[in-house]
């Protein structure tokens, strides 16, 4: 398996994902609104655009 040299990735468990399937479509959506929110008005503008590019794996 080739090794990825930018960009992330993490581990869910089984148990994350039945949990989080429990959820409504609503409540998943404001689950993924609030957490953006949260980072966007946490994070200093350099380092969002510096999320944005590792997101996106140009870094």
């Amino acid at each position: 398996m080739a090794i990825k040299k930018n960009g992330y990735s993490y581990y869910v468990s089984d148990e994350q994902v039945r949990e989080f399937q429990k959820l409504s479509v609503e409540e998943r959506f404001r689950w993924l609104e609030e957490a953006q929110e949260f980072l966007f008005k946490t994070l200093p503008p350099e380092q969002w655009e510096i999320m944005q590019k590792f997101r996106r794996g140009e870094i």
